[in-house]
Order: C-alpha cells, then structure tokens, then sequence
C-alpha cells in the first residue's frame, strides 16, 4: 500500500511539472515558477520534489518537521491537523567490496511516504529566531557571497566589462561589472556561483537557455532564502522550457542553491530531519 502512495506522489511531482510547462499564460507560467523558488528558499535541505509537494499541499508552510520532532523541540501537532505527504528514501545495509575488504553500505531502493507538519500546525514552545536575513539592499549579503565564493576556491574580481554582461563565470574566477550596485552585485554573483557549480565542466546536452534558466533559478531562491526579494523578470516562455528540460534541472537546481545557502547560513540551526527525501536520494520519475 505504501508503494502505491508513493507513486501517487511522484506522479503527482511529474504532472506538476507537466502542468508548469503547458501553461500559456506566460506571466502567470513564471509566477509559479517563482512561487516553486521560493519554497525552494525555505526548504533548501529537502529534494526538488519534496519541495513541489510541500508547495502543492501548504503553499504558505515556513518550516516543517515530522510529529516526533516538533515533540523534541517543545511543540506539538494541534489535534485534527492532517499532515504534508513528501517522499522519504527507503535504506538497506548492502555488503560492498573495496580493495578487497568487504563493508555494509547503506543504499536507497526505494521510496516511502511520510507526514511532515507545518509550525503553523503546532503549538508549543517558541522556536529561537534565525537572525539569517540579510538587509533589504543586500548590505549584510554581499559581503557573506564574497566569503562563500572563496570557500568554493573562487576568485571573485570586479572589473570593467566589456559589452553587456553583467557578469562572467570562467571557471574559478567570476568577473563582476564594478559599476553595479550592491543589490545588483548580490544577484549576478549568486547567479554566477550558480554556473560555477552547475557548468563548470560544461554538461554535455544542456543548451545555453537550460544552463541560463539553472543559474538565474539558483540565484532567485538564494536570495530569496536571505530575505531580498529578486526583481527577476525571466519568463520560463524565454528559455523555451520542456517538462524534460525542467525534470533535469530541478535537482540540479535544488542541489547548487543548498550548497550556497548552506555556506551562508552557518548560524541558523535548520529544523530539517532525515525522513525527508534529501538530495542525496534523488526522487523517482513517474512514466
């Protein structure tokens, strides 16, 4: 039985993206799109289709977690509150051998369904303030995009560009144009960042659009998690978007937005729990 629910929801994450793509109403298309980043934003630890069904089932959640762990932080499930079905990996010790010496490694071959609940869904102790959030005008941002791409082995330079770029991603170094101001910069480095991670060694079958749209989704949802709201006006319409194009993305997506923020966010404690699909158990595709 819990097979079967857990192909409805990856076949719900497949029509969703079916959904996304045939829509024809273009800005209402990017909306949606933009509403995905944002919970993206919020749920950085979770897969790319854990945070589709999480946006499908409670679009307005901030934070969720499982029954068990609200109990340990001090709050509780109100009572008749139904709970946010995402997918979770199911593990099993396998033996492997490895320069001749033989191990139990713990492999995925399989998805469960688990609940998930909102805190608006409990009552309780108060969880502590996350002091994360980065100015309005990305004053305190900036400065920490500057730290992370040096963690990355990075060098960021800002220079005089020639032609129209704002930015350049080369492979280890990332040009910024000097005259950008401080929330412009926040945005091209973090869209940069985003084809460093994602581009470096040029993935083979992806087309400049795919490689465009990868990069300006990560640096949406980075700067949305900080608390700047991206004045992005990409149109999924503009990059000519195939429900295959975007299945291939989304995990790539998810994948190099946690490792910036997660940089970042060094001081906030995310109340994310390991019964959730993470990015290291990539989500089936339903046929």
């Amino acid at each position: 039985m819990n097979n079967d629910k857990a192909q409805e929801l990856t076949t719900k994450i497949t029509e969703s993206i079916n959904a996304l793509c045939a829509e024809t109403d273009a800005a209402k298309q990017s909306a949606i799109y933009r509403a995905w980043l944002s919970t993206l934003s919020r749920f950085h630890n979770y897969s790319w289709g854990n945070c589709l069904l999480i946006w499908t089932q409670a679009p307005e959640a901030t934070r969720v977690a499982g029954f068990n762990t609200w109990k340990s932080l001090g709050r509780f499930v109100k009572k008749g509150q139904t709970g946010i079905r995402i997918l979770a990996p199911l593990i099993r010790k396998v033996e492997e051998e490895k320069n001749g010496i033989t191990e139990r490694i713990s492999r995925p071959f399989g998805f469960k369904t688990v609940a998930v609940f909102d805190y608006a869904q409990t009552d309780g102790e108060p969880l502590p303030e996350l002091n994360t959030n980065a100015t309005e005008g990305g004053d305190a941002l900036l400065p920490l995009l500057e730290k992370a791409a040096a963690q990355l082995n990075i060098t960021l330079v800002y220079k005089a560009i020639e032609g129209s770029a704002e930015g350049l991603s080369k492979g280890g170094l990332i040009e910024i144009e000097e005259t950008l101001d401080t929330p412009a910069r926040c945005g091209v480095i973090a869209h940069e960042l985003g084809h460093e991670l994602i581009h470096k060694n040029n993935r083979e079958g992806t087309t400049r659009q795919q490689r465009e749209l990868e990069a300006e989704s990560v640096a949406y949802a980075v700067l949305a998690h900080f608390g700047m709201h991206p004045q992005s006006c990409f149109y999924l319409a503009t990059y000519d978007v195939t429900p295959e194009m975007l299945t291939a993305s989304l995990q790539t997506i998810g994948s190099a937005a946690k490792t910036i923020i997660s940089l970042i966010d060094s001081t906030g404690q995310q109340i994310e729990e390991g019964e959730g699909a993470q990015n290291g158990a990539p989500l089936p595709v339903a046929a």
